[in-house]
């Protein structure tokens, strides 16, 4: 029925989503290199622990993981994951990411995933799915490249823990207008109910549904993507939520 929905009010408000695309500001991610390491208590930086080896976090994905709407590589989500969870974990943390803006669950599976470092890691952070709703993706489609992204992460890392960030409520975007924001929010919502049934049957992977209300500050001057305080805010989220599972991972894997 939401599928119906959908498809039938999209002729109504494709005027609106070309205004949209023709007059939003278009931002870069930071322009510093997209790596480093979190330390217990202390932000991002080239150090390493001396003890016990980093835990090994990679972000791959869309505009989330290359940090567009920061200015700073250590502001980014991957980079503020790695904060987190280090201070969770009591251990380094090596983060590092592979993202491109405007990236769908094709280009993640097809290009992105080909620049995945040929060491195995003990977290993926992933995200997809915003531009996938843009690009008008069918559900069968979206599904399908799902499942061979999953594959093809536990593949290179078969310990790992990946976690996929579930898709926001657009329908709360600033940048959105009424009811293209509507239509959007339904169609994400959606794919993101696709994406749970996806991973569900997935042992090494989990679906970070977005729960919390989006508030305005919560998103950078362009009006859709997260703010800097936005993503330290995810970032805790996550680790609250995954922390001791990575702990527990990590743990198993090196026995």
């Amino acid at each position: 029925m939401r599928s119906l929905l959908f498809w039938s009010a999209l002729p109504f408000v494709l005027p609106q989503a070309l205004w949209v695309r023709a007059r939003a500001p278009h931002f870069a991610g930071p322009a510093a290199a997209a790596e480093g390491v979190a330390t217990p208590g202390a932000p991002a930086t080239p150090s390493r622990s001396a003890d016990r080896p980093p835990l090994r976090l990679l972000g791959v994905g869309d505009s989330l993981i290359e940090g567009v709407g920061v200015t700073r590589a250590e502001d980014c989500l991957t980079a503020c994951c790695a904060r987190e969870f280090a201070a969770a974990s009591g251990r380094a943390v090596a983060w590092r990411t592979v993202g491109r803006s405007g990236a769908t669950s094709a280009g993640v599976l097809h290009k992105l995933a080909a620049r995945l470092p040929p060491e195995p890691v003990d977290l993926f952070l992933v995200s997809v799915g915003v531009n996938d709703v843009t690009a008008l993706r069918r559900r069968h489609e979206w599904r399908a490249h799902l499942d061979a992204l999953a594959t093809r992460l536990a593949q290179h890392s078969p310990d790992a823990l990946a976690v996929f960030l579930g898709l926001p409520p657009l329908q709360r975007f600033p940048v959105l207008p009424s009811p293209l924001a509507q239509v959007l929010g339904l169609r994400a919502r959606q794919l993101d109910d696709a994406l749970g049934a996806a991973l569900g049957a997935l042992p090494g992977a989990r679906h970070f549904r977005f729960d919390f209300e989006a508030r305005p500050e919560d998103f950078a001057p362009d009006g859709f993507h997260p703010s800097g305080q936005s993503y330290a805010r995810i970032a805790r989220e996550i680790a609250a939520r995954h922390a001791a599972e990575l702990a527990g991972a990590s743990a198993a894997a090196a026995v």
